[in-house]
């Protein structure tokens, strides 16, 4: 890694144009701005292009230490001053540090994932989990449904047309790293999801207020994918139409419907449950009694 004390044009045309979801996704590149997100991107391997720092963030023990582990990378680094910095910054309070990151290469077999000589009982862990998000539009709500699905180790998650981009800066800062974790496919990428998705035998379950089930009552455990809709209008109709199950969060309260966050985590702290609860059972089967 190389220090520089000025930044060259290119760098700052950069990160201007970091703003545009168009060239993000055209350069397959991402910005990181704070040190917990920087810090979670080394730890998950993240490769960074270039680095900008203030003097004030250098100043710090936990800046000096964020430095010394991007002095390991092949990042181009830069000192700016406070000024120049907050005029690029995109969070409303800078830390003081930024960085251009590449988007990692989408597993184009990232539904590929059965295992036609395991099965339930002999290899839980193999039946895959997925979700997919049907124009979820808050960046918080999107961050925290990957955060948690990183967090309880879904497989993968396809987002519609409609949705939120995930590498914007602020679904990447409520992801709080998790998204480094997580095989992410935008729909323009794997346009025949849902025929991957037969083929493959995964189930798909709606989360629906009218849905005929609720969500604790449905085997989870196996492939099968659960569809978060839209915060306002919730699960589009046609994708209704082509689940195998429509599954409701039941409510006591006056409000009929939750957050598209708080449904989705439902969905995979159930699946976490009911995985667990299987694994337990195949351990204590296996023990030999005497």
């Amino acid at each position: 890694m190389k220090y520089n004390v000025s930044t060259p044009e290119r760098i700052l045309k950069e990160y201007r144009k970091m703003a545009m979801r168009k060239f993000r996704h055209k350069s397959r590149k991402m910005l990181l701005e704070g040190a917990q997100l920087l810090g979670e991107a080394l730890r998950a391997g993240i490769t960074l292009e270039s680095l900008i720092y203030t003097p004030d963030f250098a100043s710090k023990p936990e800046g000096q230490e964020l430095l010394a582990a991007v002095k390991r990378t092949q990042a181009e680094v830069y000192l700016m001053d406070a000024k120049t910095f907050d005029s690029l910054a995109q969070t409303e309070s800078p830390q003081g540090i930024a960085a251009i990151a590449r988007i990692p290469e989408i597993s184009r077999d990232v539904l590929q994932l059965k295992d036609s000589e395991s099965n339930l009982d002999s290899h839980p862990q193999n039946q895959g989990f997925y979700l997919i998000l049907d124009r979820i539009q808050d960046p918080g709500n999107l961050g925290t449904i990957i955060r948690t699905a990183a967090a309880a180790d879904v497989k993968g998650i396809i987002l519609l047309t409609g949705t939120v981009d995930p590498y914007s800066p602020k679904v990447l800062r409520a992801s709080m790293g998790g998204i480094f974790y997580l095989p992410l496919v935008l729909e323009a990428e794997l346009p025949q999801w849902y025929d991957i998705m037969k083929e493959q035998g995964i189930r798909l379950i709606a989360a629906d207020p009218e849905g005929e089930a609720p969500y604790y009552g449905i085997d989870l455990r196996g492939p099968c994918a659960v569809i978060i809709g839209n915060e306002s209008s919730g699960v589009e109709k046609s994708l209704l139409r082509k689940a195998d199950m429509r599954a409701h969060i039941p409510l006591r309260g006056k409000l009929t419907a939750l957050n598209a966050a708080v449904a989705a985590v439902a969905f995979i702290l159930e699946n976490q449950r009911q995985r667990d609860k299987t694994e337990k059972t195949v351990k204590i089967s296996g023990k030999i009694s005497f």
